[in-house]
């Protein structure tokens, strides 16, 4: 009965370890710059997500995210355009994501895949 408590109590504590280590490999994944490409009969953009961990606390991030695009119109590329945008985001540990406040939005990060998700849009890390 004792090697049945041992065992359930190592194995429960072997879970934890891993749970603990692979979201400290998340969150050491996140601080980096992240790069996107799409492409419609519309348009074609490039994304950067430039993302640093906020000053003086553990949590939060710093995201810019610089957009440039060039519309089509009429099967032509139109000129270059450029969006910056300046969020915030709040690393929260249970559901392993990075909440944009700003927006609401949600950042999933795929160390394995070198990647993170943005909505249904995949960046890749430089």
């Amino acid at each position: 009965m004792k090697n049945h408590i041992f065992l359930m109590a190592l194995a429960i504590l072997g879970l934890t370890a891993c749970h603990s280590e692979s979201s400290g490999n998340i969150k050491d994944f996140i601080p980096g710059t992240y790069v996107s490409q799409a492409r419609s009969d519309y348009s074609i953009a490039n994304d950067t997500l430039e993302i640093t961990p906020g000053k003086n606390t553990e949590n939060i991030y710093l995201i810019t995210r610089k957009t440039g695009y060039r519309r089509i119109s009429d099967g032509k590329l139109q000129p270059l355009q450029h969006q910056v945008k300046h969020w915030s985001g709040e690393w929260d540990e249970q559901k392993q994501i990075l909440q944009i406040m700003q927006t609401g939005n949600f950042l999933l990060f795929q160390p394995d895949k070198g990647s993170l998700l943005n909505g249904s849009s995949e960046y890749w890390k430089l």
